[in-house]
C-alpha cells in the first residue's frame, strides 16, 4: 500500500522541480493541455489574491522525479505564467527579471518572453511564496496510480467519456487506439513526458492561440469536416477510431452508444475479452496500417474534388 506524504510547497519550489525536469506526465492516462486562457488567468488571479486552490497529487518515480496524477492543468498554468506565456486578467505579465531561476532559463534560450507591462514586485513575491497543497504517493504501484486517477476523475465527471475510458485501461485495443490517434494527430511521443514538453503534444485551437504545436485545423478529422476542432480536446477523434476499430476486428457493427464503447473498455468483461482476442488474431499493426491507408485514400479523394 502506498504512503501519502502531504505537505505544502511554494510556487517557487514547484517551478524549481519543473526547471530541473522532475515533473512528468504519463500519456497513458493523462489528457492534453485543455484549459482556456480565461481558466488560466483565473487560477493566477486566485493565487495573486492568496485565495486557496485545489491540491496537487504526485507520485514518486523509481527513476527519480514525480509523476503528475492530479493537477496537470494547474501546474502547467503556473509555470507557463512565470515564463510569460500569457498575461493576468489585467493584461500584465510576470516579471521574469525578479526571479533568478526563470531568468536564467530565459537567458539560456529555453523560452521566449512576451513584451508588455509587468506585475508589481509585491505580486511577484506573493506568487512565488504562495503555498500549494501537495501530496506525494510514495511506494505506489502502477495499479495504485491507475486506481487513484480513475477515482479522482469520477468526481464531477471532469474527463470526457473517451478520456475516462482510456484512463488506466491496459488492453491491447486501448493501447492501439491511443497510439493510432496520436499518429494521426502528429503528437506521438514516449509514454512519460517532461511537463515542459506538454505544449508539443497539445492541440492549439484556431481561436485559442496558446502556441501549442499540434494545430487542430490541420488534423484529418477537422479538415474533412468530421469533427469540430473543439472535439479534439475531448478526445472525440480517439472515440471515432475506437468505434471503427471495434467494428472491424469484431466482425460486426457495434451499437453507436456510450454503453457499447464502455463495454469494450472493460465495462463488460465478455465484450472486453472478445474485442481484445479479436484484435490479437487480426493484428494491431495490420489494423493500424489499414486504417491509415483508408484515411490517406479519403484525403486523396477530397483533395481531388476540392481541386477540380
Amino acid at each position: 500500500m502506498a504512503d501519502l506524504d502531504s505537505q505544502p510547497k511554494s510556487v517557487q519550489s514547484l517551478y524549481t522541480w519543473f526547471s530541473s525536469g522532475k515533473l512528468f506526465v504519463n500519456r497513458r492516462y493523462q489528457r492534453k493541455l485543455v484549459w482556456t486562457l480565461e481558466e488560466k488567468q483565473r487560477l493566477i488571479d486566485s493565487i495573486l489574491k492568496q485565495y486557496p486552490i485545489p491540491a496537487i497529487l504526485l507520485a514518486d518515480r523509481e527513476e527519480g522525479g514525480y509523476e503528475i496524477i492530479d493537477g496537470l492543468q494547474r501546474l502547467h498554468t503556473i509555470v507557463s505564467f512565470i515564463e510569460s506565456s500569457f498575461p493576468t486578467l489585467d493584461g500584465t505579465y510576470f516579471d521574469i527579471g525578479k526571479f533568478p531561476t526563470a531568468n536564467e532559463r530565459l537567458e539560456n534560450g529555453v523560452f521566449t518572453a512576451h513584451s508588455g507591462p509587468r506585475v508589481s514586485s509585491t505580486e511577484v513575491s506573493n506568487l512565488l511564496d504562495y503555498s500549494v497543497a501537495v501530496s506525494v504517493m510514495r511506494g505506489s504501484t502502477e495499479g495504485d496510480i491507475d486506481d487513484v486517477f480513475g477515482r479522482i476523475n469520477t468526481y464531477g465527471h471532469r474527463l470526457s467519456d473517451q478520456e475516462r475510458r482510456q484512463a488506466g485501461v491496459r488492453s491491447s485495443f486501448a493501447e492501439m487506439v491511443r497510439e493510432l490517434a496520436c499518429s494521426m494527430r502528429g503528437d506521438t511521443s514516449t509514454d512519460f513526458l517532461d511537463l515542459s514538453k506538454m505544449p508539443s503534444i497539445s492541440v492549439d485551437l484556431p481561436k485559442s492561440k496558446h502556441g501549442y504545436e499540434v494545430r487542430a485545423d490541420e488534423i484529418f478529422w477537422v479538415t474533412e469536416g468530421i469533427l469540430r476542432s473543439t472535439d479534439l480536446r475531448d478526445s472525440m477523434d480517439e472515440q471515432c477510431l475506437a468505434d471503427i476499430a471495434a467494428c472491424i476486428v469484431g466482425g460486426k457493427l457495434i451499437e453507436r452508444s456510450k454503453d457499447a464503447l464502455d463495454s469494450i473498455y472493460g465495462g463488460d468483461k465478455q465484450e472486453y475479452d472478445r474485442i481484445d482476442t479479436a484484435l490479437t488474431v487480426y493484428g494491431k499493426e495490420k489494423l493500424s496500417d489499414e486504417v491509415k491507408y483508408c484515411i490517406d485514400e479519403v484525403r486523396k479523394v477530397t483533395t481531388s474534388c476540392c481541386g477540380a
